[in-house]
């Protein structure tokens, strides 16, 4: 690649001063101590004065003098000018004499102990950029962190092309020590196997590349078994024992990205350098991937059979109902005849054979058998009809995938490998001995005849549903997984806990002793329970009982005053009205987000405005539902040019570091601290339906028909910007997802309290947030019925309404038990070990609870009943989280008005299409709320100007959110004068042209 990475823009911005320098950093960097006005007061005349103060100020902050020191932000010149009290204007006459600049540059690198770049030293920062690089492969952020090393060590930074000769130069070393770090794998033997994944099957239709490459999209029958044998394959290949522990992971997962997007054709033009390290990782990774996705496919096949199963059931039940009147008579007579004392017992089956006919009473014998169903009725018996159907991939699922378990799931992998055993040989018949101690109540029953033979079917069944449900938890595990691997390694290793606990406890303010922090919470319980005592005594209080119940008055839709309208239709009539297109262009300008859009592959930007501009319309197209050939057909862009760009600029990471620029830019705007501090959030779905089939999309009759669909699930700050997005399978409790942007988040705001509807609330996420040192106040639906507990050290005897409404206890004994194994948890998410969706999925599945997770719901309910006795007590903290959950629904609101394609029906069918899709529309999201942000300040301002007299107080009710000034769908062009020039009718288009 050349040398000179950096576009003519990066290159004058890290140059010169930034535009803005924050009050901190002012205030930090340009404040001049007493030994610094020694320093400066040596210089000889007002200019030479202000002169020296700048290069020791600027020298101090940025590490190197920039290009255009004389003229630095005007908030800089002031500031030093008032410092020492001497005119602005006087620095013009600093430029006079350039020797003076550059002793002045001496005296301050004296003075602050910095020093010009030896050999020596860039052949460190060289070595030390190469194990950065090892780790992110951007260039323009490893050159970001070699100034800021330099800074660290006190060393004037050099020329910006000698710094990016040394970020190639370790850029390239990092390539060659990954291609070392995988030579045992490139043998002439291995390297042949890697290049035949490059070629063109027999049949010319496709490489084993592109194969892998193709994820599957739903889990059909036919999808499950192509998985399956995709993973045969790797297994084969022995990719299962390659070892590249040596690798970064980073770089593994740099590398598999790559890999994943690649065509043949590239790799192959590529040095051998590049393309066996790419190969290695993305058949490693693809292997872990497969596995994890085959096992999905299982899990939602074997669901969805069950849900047919239990819906077939329904039906039959609705079906009996049509028919229980007549059976309810036929029994009501013949019981009547037979409790009669008036007909003898001789005559009794002749009084009933004179009433009902023998063939009729058998009849209804025989019917009334079939509506018998068992106790504990979980359908099985019409599952078992779909044997058939599970057989086609079952077997095969359990043949490839290596399945280990804990020590309580022994006898059911057991089972499993009983039937390993009996799939291969082709036995239908399960062995007398065969483990059952797996098998629930409800399978018992189906799985045992009556001379205790067990039934293959049921008995096939059993262990393919209770081995979904162990997978779902842990219990049992499989090799080469990830999301399913030993929970064991998900946490920070028992024996680098005791190093890492002192810093979880830093981060997360939680008490190292367990005593200590439930002496806090029993505290806060009692004073709480006395609150809300006092509200049962004042008869003009919003909580009341009835019936025995605890309830709230609803509060009243608190409305907008009607100064706060005023001022909305007056700013409205202010802002332009404008096209989305030129939305994204001047947010771009302002924010740079498309520099963190950055090329798979080379880690760079967009490198001219040609490229800029099939970057804005890629935007477009996923956050706006188009498909890249409307957007090609819309915009006259080359449909070949939008596949390259959304294919190599837009990734999860990529996007997500975009939107943190945006977020970070909203959150540093004056108008944005009217709507929130940037301390509380919410978070909460939105469904969309989609075409075709889909790994995520599930059925529910309610938002999507017959249909199906998925959520898109958001978080939100109160400041209305969006600051992670996931798509999630829309079946799926929110809670289980809700901690996973926050402890994910890398904007700057400083987010401390969160809240949600019911969906997102569990006792464990409760206890989980308190433990990360998080408050959690989620708005819970019917809270009069929720059991709510209390510790046994508080005494509440004096408090009777809230003592009986308080009425179980909370097993602190445990949770002093297993106090560290908690801390350690959250210190395994709050260090980003694993991520928090993925443990809530583990313990929630979970058949038998562990310690851990029974330690983890005593304590959520601890935290609940605060919580709920905060909701009772404080009807104002009712309200701020209504609002900050009705900011939301306005975020959704527009995040729908821009879903204008496709009647907001979404057609991207896989996971990695899905997320790409969430991070566009949150990003187009954020551009809009951070334009109107600014264009709402602007509008205030000239409003001030024109004399209108602005209510603070009115303007947090005036929300961003806004769209109306907006235009999303395009514009039509009527070109008259070309039609009346064309004659006869308009040439046809040919089948093999690029266009779509």
């Amino acid at each position: 690649m050349s040398r000179g990475f950096l576009t003519t823009a990066e290159r004058k911005r890290l140059s010169t001063f930034p535009q803005e320098i924050s009050v901190g950093d002012l205030g930090r960097y340009f404040t001049l101590a007493p030994e610094d006005l020694t320093q400066v007061s040596s210089q000889r005349g007002d200019h030479n004065r202000l002169g020296f103060a700048l290069q020791l100020c600027t020298l101090r902050y940025l590490g190197f003098i920039p290009d255009n020191l004389l003229e630095p932000p005007p908030a800089v010149l002031r500031l030093l000018a008032h410092q020492l009290d001497v005119p602005i204007g006087v620095l013009d006459a600093y430029s006079h004499r350039q020797q003076t600049g550059s002793d002045h540059l001496l005296q301050v690198m004296h003075y602050l102990n910095y020093r010009r770049a030896t050999t020596p030293d860039l052949v460190v920062l060289e070595d030390w950029l190469v194990e950065r690089a090892l780790e992110h492969d951007k260039p323009t952020f490893l050159l970001h962190l070699a100034a800021e090393r330099l800074r660290w060590e006190h060393i004037l930074r050099p020329g910006l092309t000698m710094l990016e000769r040394i970020v190639s130069t370790a850029r390239q070393r990092a390539r060659e020590v990954t291609f070392e770090n995988m030579a045992h794998l490139l043998t002439s033997q291995g390297r042949g196997f890697l290049d035949s994944t490059l070629e063109v099957d027999e049949g010319g239709h496709r490489t084993t590349l592109a194969w892998l490459q193709r994820m599957p999209n739903d889990h059909t029958t036919t999808q499950i078994k192509v998985t399956l044998e995709k993973i045969r394959f790797l297994q084969r290949s022995g990719i299962p024992n390659w070892e590249l522990g040596q690798v970064n992971p980073n770089r593994l997962k740099f590398l598999s990205n790559i890999g994943a997007r690649a065509t043949n054709q590239q790799l192959l033009r590529s040095s051998e350098l590049r393309r066996y390290p790419v190969l290695v990782a993305f058949l490693k990774q693809t292997l872990f991937d497969l596995t994890d996705i085959a096992i999905d496919l299982f899990d939602a096949n074997l669901w969805e059979r069950h849900t047919e199963a239990k819906a077939e059931l329904d039906e039959m039940r609705l079906k009996a109902a049509r028919s229980t009147n007549e059976k309810l008579r036929a029994y009501r007579d013949v019981v009547a005849i037979v409790i009669d004392d008036t007909v003898p017992g001789a005559a009794l089956r002749e009084a009933i054979f004179e009433r009902y006919q023998r063939h009729r009473l058998q009849q209804i014998v025989e019917e009334t058998e079939r509506l018998i169903r068992p106790k504990n009725d979980e359908a099985i018996d019409l599952l078992a009809k779909r044997y058939s159907y599970i057989r086609r991939f079952a077997p095969a699922f359990l043949a490839t995938l290596t399945f280990r378990a804990q020590k309580q799931a022994a006898p059911l992998l057991e089972a499993v490998d009983l039937l390993k055993v009996l799939n291969a040989s082709g036995e239908r018949t399960v062995p007398e001995d065969a483990p059952t101690a797996f098998v629930s109540e409800a399978w018992w029953e189906y799985v045992v005849g009556p001379k205790g033979k067990l039934n293959r079917r049921y008995y096939e069944l059993s262990v393919l549903s209770e081995l979904r449900l162990a997978l779902r938890s842990g219990d049992i595990y499989v090799e080469n997984a990830r999301r399913y691997a030993d929970p064991n390694t998900y946490l920070i290793p028992p024996d680098l806990w005791p190093a890492q606990r002192p810093e979880v406890i830093r981060l997360t303010q939680t008490t190292p002793i367990g005593e200590a922090r439930l002496q806090e919470r029993e505290a806060e319980l009692r004073m709480l329970a006395e609150r809300v005592e006092w509200l049962h005594t004042d008869r003009h209080s919003w909580l009341r009982r009835e019936k025995g119940k605890w309830l709230l008055t609803p509060l009243e839709d608190e409305g907008r005053p009607k100064s706060a309208e005023d001022l909305e239709d007056a700013i409205v009539a202010r802002l332009p009205r404008l096209d989305i297109t030129d939305l994204l262009i001047e947010v771009d300008n302002w924010t740079r987000f498309s520099d963190h859009l950055v090329h798979a592959s080379a880690g760079l930007p967009v490198q001219n405005e040609r490229e800029l501009t099939y970057l804005y319309a890629s935007l477009l197209a996923q956050g706006c539902n188009f498909s890249l050939a409307q957007m090609s057909r819309s915009s006259g862009l080359a449909h070949h040019r939008l596949v390259y760009t959304t294919t190599w600029f837009l990734r999860d990471a990529t996007l997500k570091r975009a939107n943190t620029e945006l977020v970070n830019y909203h959150h540093s705007l004056d108008m944005s601290q009217v709507w929130g501090l940037g301390t509380l959030s919410s978070s909460d779905g939105q469904r969309f339906p989609v075409t075709g089939r889909s790994r995520k999309a599930r059925t529910i009759l309610r938002y999507f028909g017959y249909g199906r669909g998925v959520t898109f699930y958001t978080w939100t700050s109160d400041q209305f910007s969006l600051y992670g997005g996931k798509a999630i399978v829309s079946t799926v409790r929110d809670a289980t997802y809700v901690l996973d942007e926050i402890l994910a988040n890398e904007t700057e705001l400083p987010i401390l309290e969160h809240t949600t509807d019911t969906s997102g609330y569990t006792e464990i996420v409760f206890a989980l947030f308190d433990l990360l040192g998080l408050a959690f106040t989620p708005r819970i639906k019917d809270l009069g019925d929720q059991q709510l507990y209390r510790t046994e050290s508080v005494d509440l005897n004096d408090l009777p309404q809230v003592r009986a409404r308080l009425s179980k206890r909370v097993n602190t004994s445990l949770i002093l038990e297993m106090w560290d194994e908690m801390l350690r948890l959250a210190g395994s998410l709050k260090l980003g070990w694993v991520t928090a969706s993925l443990v809530i999925q583990k313990i929630q599945a979970a058949a038998r609870k562990s310690q851990l997770a029974k330690a983890l719901q005593e304590y959520g309910r601890l935290i609940k009943t605060l919580r709920a006795l905060g909701w009772y007590e404080s009807e104002e903290k009712r309200k701020w989280a209504n609002r900050q959950l009705n900011k939301g629904e306005s975020v959704h609101a527009l995040k729908a008005h821009l879903m204008v394609a496709n009647r907001g029906v979404l057609r991207r069918k896989t996971d990695e299409g899905l997320q790409h899709q969430v991070g566009c529309l949150n990003l187009l999201t954020n551009a809009i709320i951070l334009w109107n942000s600014v264009y709402m300040a602007e509008a205030l301002e000239q409003m001030e100007r024109e004399g209108y007299v602005v209510d603070t107080d009115s303007l947090k009710h005036i929300w961003p959110t806004r769209f109306e000034h907006i235009n999303v769908y395009g514009k039509y062009e009527f070109n008259l004068e070309e039609a009346r020039r064309r004659t006869g009718l308009r040439e046809l288009r040919q089948p093999d042209a690029l266009e779509p």
